[in-house]
């Protein structure tokens, strides 16, 4: 971090500093922290049922497997291929810049999202979840492969 830093204009730097001493809310602290040991675990999980268990050779099919049980969830566990429900969009409009915003305008941004790379889409989706529906993700993947908590 430190080269990256020394790489910045000074006048850039003298911005972000400020910002590094600013304190802040527990609550944020905790979603962020949430974010990534959640993360970390569906990864772990996935790989381990995919590409361990099931012996699958895509080196994808993990990551696939979990956008696909992560979009299933945002849509109630609706097929996406029959449209999105109302939770899909509210999940969306968690987001600031598409809060305002219409389920058409959605869609298209929804659309932009389908082509990044698949761990850009995991990350997405799971930022825009709150730490109850990324903890739900653990569960429902105990749940579907008969795994006791």
């Amino acid at each position: 971090m430190r080269d990256f830093i020394q790489k910045l204009p000074f006048d850039i730097v003298l911005r972000i500093i400020p910002y590094t001493y600013n304190i802040q809310l527990k609550s944020l602290l905790n979603y962020i922290i949430n974010f990534t040991k959640v993360t970390n675990i569906l990864y772990e999980l996935y790989y381990n049922y995919w590409m361990i268990e099931m012996q699958v050779q895509d080196p994808e099919e993990d990551k696939n497997w979990l956008i696909n049980d992560i979009l299933g969830y945002a849509n109630n566990n609706n097929a996406i291929m029959f449209g999105y429900v109302d939770n899909f969009y509210n999940i969306f409009k968690r987001n600031i810049v598409l809060k305002t915003k219409t389920k058409e305008e959605i869609k298209k941004y929804v659309k932009n999202i389908y082509n990044k790379e698949v761990i850009s889409q995991i990350n997405i989706f799971l930022g825009l979840f709150t730490t109850h529906e990324r903890n739900e993700l653990i569960y429902n993947f105990y749940l579907a492969n008969g795994i006791e908590i």
